[in-house]
């Protein structure tokens, strides 16, 4: 069976996520470099290749893909999914170029379904993945952030580079720390 590229456009409703973890092991909230796709083949591909060149020489850091699906029966509805980080890892430590790029088979459902009423329209975005990637982002992003309890800087889905990074709380924490020695060097 040949997949055509439309296909690889629909969204993958056979994931079946768990629930969201207790731990955060999985879910670090410090050294974390992630993309948000929407949940199909190509998406997910997508962001396992951007993820590969992401981490590439940075051990430390954990890789974090999150997608987004409809909700069936709610055009404005979108569930955000997390894949499996300790997965991921591996995926992306086996990646090899020109190869089938393997895709994750535990993920995590965040929470609560993100509403999305913009992406019904007379052309419903949807059919746009551009559009309604740039879209549907920033809730993601903010989704993501309140699942783990922490803030990220907002970012325009437009901009290169990583949709998150939240490697750098650890060196503002650094600098607060080194701040905080200096001054007590001063009046010490």
């Amino acid at each position: 069976m040949t997949t055509t590229r439309q296909s690889r456009h629909r969204w993958d409703s056979t994931t079946k996520p768990t629930a969201w973890p207790q731990d955060l092991v999985r879910f670090p909230r410090k050294g974390v470099v992630g993309e948000i796709k929407p949940h199909n083949a190509e998406g997910i591909a997508d962001g396992i290749r951007q993820l590969v060149t992401r981490t590439a020489g940075r051990r430390s850091v954990t890789p974090q893909l999150l997608t987004y699906r409809q909700v069936p029966g709610q055009p404005s509805r979108y569930e955000v999914l997390a894949a499996d980080s300790g997965e991921l890892k591996r995926i992306i430590a086996g990646w090899r170029p020109r190869q089938r790029v393997p895709k994750p088979t535990t993920w995590y459902q965040l929470r609560h379904p993100i509403s999305v009423p913009a992406a019904v329209e007379l052309i419903p975005r949807w059919q746009c993945p551009t559009q309604l990637g740039n879209l549907v982002e920033a809730q993601v992003r903010a989704k993501y952030a309140m699942q783990l309890g922490i803030t990220l800087p907002a970012r325009s889905a437009s901009r290169t580079g990583a949709d998150i990074e939240h490697e750098l709380l650890e060196m503002a924490e650094f600098l607060r720390e080194l701040a905080a020695e200096l001054e007590a060097e001063v009046h010490g």
